[in-house]
């Protein structure tokens, strides 16, 4: 321990506890690595998100050693995905149809990231690494002699390492800091999650519906939890949710033709989501229980730099809405581990392991940056929706090859294989949600 600025030195300095810096300092810790993870949130805490993992995740949690564990936070599985278009029409696809008889990936978890972030923390404790929460960053120094100085409850400490990793999400201190971001925001939204009770869907399917400017996600969460997402276009709603986030909330569910038939008997915070003919969300109180984000265009020149690398969101994040940003940061985590490994092993080939790292990164994400964007191009314009979406109600081939593509089961140029753009192509008959 130090305290009012003595030095404590580490290997590894990882700021940020979510998924990335867990998982990253579960694996370092387990090879001997001293490693000091720090956050500023108190464990465990609420975190806006979608909490649907993809599929390919619970294979990536498996080689964690982490599946028992999460299987006893009681998660639900999804079967698969509905998108419900601005008109109504709506495709599905299950995940069993792409689970090549791995039982792992024939549904996907979704838990509230409270548990999810709390098991992968505490695993990480428990593997050795330090962990202090409550710690807010206050300056960060990478090069020769990287250290961060962080504020504490019990004063202000310092810590020396020989790498600092930041794992610290959309607007990463570290990223900051380092002058890595590349620009400012273009493609600017916000979401605003809320879990809620007494949702009424008809099958163990994930929903996104969609609307101009904006989609709403409704997923089951597990014991009886729903988690509702709304993620919005910045430049038409930023001043709305500014002044009210409840009631522009209020707003925005009843843009999607499908959702009040779901949630006529849902609950927030034990009462009534809907009330009555006016709508949802009863004036401002429940505002306290929406949990906003944004913005999530925040793209970064380079993933590591002399002494320090990025990881997860920090690293550079387009858009929430194929919702791989949590396996994103666990694989991401796997990647890394052995290039800091390397480079703790042989500091003088140091740049060499954390450039290996950084390819590998980039043939991770932007495959799947790329399809997010070819997604919120569409998305931008209701009759191109419209269209997308009953062609891929009819084009069963596509829709499966999509879900697998942003369930990172497949990679995502698997959607231009002869069969799936011919399927797309076939004619098309409208087709509503069920």
């Amino acid at each position: 321990m130090n305290a009012h600025g003595a030095l404590t030195d580490t290997d590894v300095a990882i700021v940020g506890a979510g998924p990335a810096g867990s998982a990253l300092a579960l694996q370092l810790a387990r090879e001997g690595v001293r490693v000091l993870l720090l956050d500023r949130a108190a464990f465990p805490r609420a975190k806006p998100c979608g909490d649907c993992l993809s599929a390919e995740a619970t294979r990536v949690l498996d080689r964690l050693g982490l599946s028992s564990a999460i299987e006893a936070a009681g998660p639900a599985r999804l079967d698969g995905w509905r998108i419900i278009a601005p008109d109504g029409s709506s495709f599905s696809a299950l995940f069993r149809d792409m689970a090549c008889a791995d039982p792992r990936v024939a549904s996907a978890l979704a838990l509230p990231r409270q548990q999810l972030d709390h098991i992968l923390l505490e695993a990480a404790r428990a593997a050795g690494a330090e962990v202090r929460t409550r710690a807010t960053v206050t300056a960060v120094e990478t090069g020769a002699a990287p250290h961060i100085v962080a504020r504490t409850d019990s004063g202000v400490l310092r810590f020396r390492a020989r790498i600092v990793i930041g794992a610290d999400g959309l607007r990463s201190l570290v990223a900051r800091r380092t002058g890595v971001i590349r620009r400012a925001p273009r493609r600017r939204k916000f979401s605003l999650t809320a879990h809620i009770s007494g949702a009424t869907m008809p099958d163990a399917l994930g929903e996104m519906h969609v609307s101009p400017g904006m989609c709403a996600g409704l997923a089951p969460v597990g014991a009886g939890t729903f988690n509702l997402t709304v993620v919005a276009d910045s430049d038409r709603y930023a001043r709305a949710v500014a002044r009210d986030p409840a009631a522009f909330f209020r707003f925005a569910l009843r843009r999607f033709p499908m959702l009040p038939e779901r949630l006529a008997h849902a609950k927030l915070d034990d009462e009534p989501l809907f009330d009555g003919a006016r709508g949802p969300l009863r004036g401002g109180a429940h505002a306290s229980g929406l949990l906003a984000s944004g913005p999530f265009d925040v793209p970064t020149r380079r993933t590591f730099g002399d002494g320090f690398a990025l990881l997860g969101d920090a690293a550079g994040y387009f858009d929430p809405f194929t919702g791989q940003g949590v396996y994103q940061a666990l694989r991401g985590a796997e990647l890394l581990a052995p290039a800091l490994l390397n480079a703790l092993a042989s500091p003088a080939a140091a740049f060499r392991h954390l450039d290996a790292y950084a390819a590998a990164q980039r043939r991770l994400t932007r495959p799947a940056r790329v399809l997010q964007r070819v997604v919120d191009t569409v998305l931008r314009y209701p009759a191109f929706t419209d269209l997308a979406i009953r062609r891929l109600a009819a084009a069963p081939a596509a829709a499966n090859a999509l879900l697998a593509a942003t369930a990172d089961v497949r990679a995502p140029v698997s959607l231009l294989s002869p069969a799936v753009v011919l399927s797309f192509a076939l004619p098309v008959q409208w087709r509503p949600a069920p």
